[in-house]
């Protein structure tokens, strides 16, 4: 694992943004997979100008790596947060944006892998240790795409606000994510300084199952000084 840590949200913005550009400038088709969230604001208005309406991105394709969806809605919440964050202002059509839902999560992990796998995947850090749909006490490390009634997900982690139009949680596991060639983590800001520390600092585990992470081979995490004001750089140099 890569650990950088920038000034401040621009700059940690900046970096992550350098490594998808230089990712979708392949001279092939490449797949890449975004989070919607508040980390990545800074780094999709940044994006936005650069590839816009730009003939060298027309072979880039989107995958959505989680979804909660509505029932009676033809769209879940991450497909219009995306679109509200990137992909409208960024001209992507929506038959480049690939998603998850009820009739093909199970077989989501193979249409990737044919289509070549995920080349790079930005995600952030939830506040209570999570990473794409994967949740605390409730997260199968030895899963692909999965499907979890929500629940269930609320039976282990009782603040989770109830959900009545939306009683499925779909997301890529821990071995899908395992797949991707390039990981990505952009961590920011103070209120992620103490669940941060203990993704660095703490073994694997469920109540924390983001750190599951740390085993991935091409793993960079950039973040913010202040979500990195609670730990000392000098000890993380050889991660």
């Amino acid at each position: 694992m890569k650990l950088i840590i920038e000034e401040n949200e621009q700059k940690m913005s900046e970096s992550a943004m350098f490594i998808l550009l230089g990712t979708m400038m392949q001279d092939k088709r490449v797949n890449i997979s975004l989070t919607s969230g508040r980390s990545p604001k800074t780094m999709y208005n940044m994006m936005i100008p650069y590839i816009k309406d730009q003939e060298k991105f027309k072979e880039i394709e989107y995958y959505l790596f989680d979804e909660n969806p509505y029932t009676d809605e033809p769209h879940g919440p991450n497909w219009n947060d995306m679109q509200q964050l990137f992909f409208k202002e960024a001209h992507i059509p929506d038959e480049r944006i690939h998603i998850m839902d009820l009739d093909n999560w199970q077989n989501y992990d193979n249409e990737i892998k044919k289509a070549g796998g995920i080349d790079v995947m930005v995600i952030g850090l939830g506040y209570d240790g999570h990473f794409c749909g994967n949740c605390p006490r409730c997260t199968p490390f030895d899963s692909y795409t999965y499907c979890i009634d929500f629940k269930d997900k609320q039976a282990v982690n009782p603040d989770y606000k109830d959900r009545p139009r939306q009683p499925y949680s779909l997301t890529m596991g821990p071995k899908s994510l395992m797949r991707v060639k390039h990981l990505v983590m952009i961590v920011n800001g103070k209120e992620k300084a103490e669940i941060f520390k203990r993704f660095l600092d703490e073994p694997i585990n469920q109540d924390v199952p983001v750190t599951i992470l740390k085993m991935h081979p091409n793993f960079t995490v950039i973040c913010d000084q202040e979500a990195a004001s609670l730990i000392d750089p000098q000890n993380y140099t050889h991660i």
